[in-house]
């Protein structure tokens, strides 16, 4: 980003954790929106449905049953919050996609090019402590207790602005346990005891109950 963009511009920061209040809105309102409901049922099936989150196989099942189910919801989502007023203080509401398309006409095409020749929008000094903070999240109590919950000051060390090391997560996706023949017959065999297309929370338990039984015995 730097070697595109050049420094001093704002595109990373280390700091306080109110810069990320805005992305952390989104997550909020993602988690409300779907997010959480999936996070409900696989919690359930862990307490309750013998879902073994250490077997890759039971995770290979689960993908399997509701990869495209989430990836559908998060679409819909995703369109849904596009297309939604936002309330910008001294300006007309307007939805992400106006915004979007307005700035590309003000503002022209940004990306790994760079800006267009001519832009000025380095950042220094007060700037950039206050750069991207969120006043209206910061004032919603509901969001900031999100927001403090998910990120705690580091105990360690509350001076420092650079994180210890940078977030990684690993995720490798689990191999099929079955033979092509065995998906053909688990799917047939969904097909026929439960409706595989049903968005019900309920529904979806009920597959997994299902699909797990079949797995089994075959």
């Amino acid at each position: 980003m730097e070697e595109n963009q050049g420094t001093g511009r704002g595109s990373y920061i280390w700091g306080r954790s109110v810069h990320n209040s805005r992305i952390e809105r989104i997550w909020y309102d993602v988690t409300e929106g779907f997010g959480g409901k999936w996070k409900n049922l696989f919690t359930d099936l862990e307490a309750n449905e013998g879902l073994d989150v250490d077997n890759p196989a039971h995770i290979w099942l689960l993908q399997h049953l509701f990869l495209n189910q989430i990836n559908q919801d998060s679409l819909s989502w995703a369109e849904a919050w596009n297309n939604h007023k936002l309330q910008i203080r001294g300006e007309p509401q307007q939805t992400p996609h106006e915004m979007f398309f307005f700035s590309m006409i003000e503002d022209g095409p940004r990306g790994l090019n760079g800006p267009r020749q001519g832009d000025q929008d380095g950042l220094e000094g007060g700037d950039l402590y206050l750069y991207r903070v969120d006043w209206e999240v910061m004032e919603d109590d509901e969001l900031m207790t999100n927001h403090r919950y998910y990120n705690p000051t580091p105990p360690d060390n509350p001076f420092s602005t650079a994180p210890s090391s940078l977030s990684e997560v690993e995720c490798t996706p689990p191999n099929c346990p079955l033979s092509a023949e065995g998906v053909s017959q688990l799917d047939r065999y969904l097909s026929q005891v439960a409706d595989i297309d049903s968005r019900s929370m309920l529904v979806r338990r009920t597959i997994w109950i299902q699909a797990l039984r079949a797995c089994s015995q075959i």
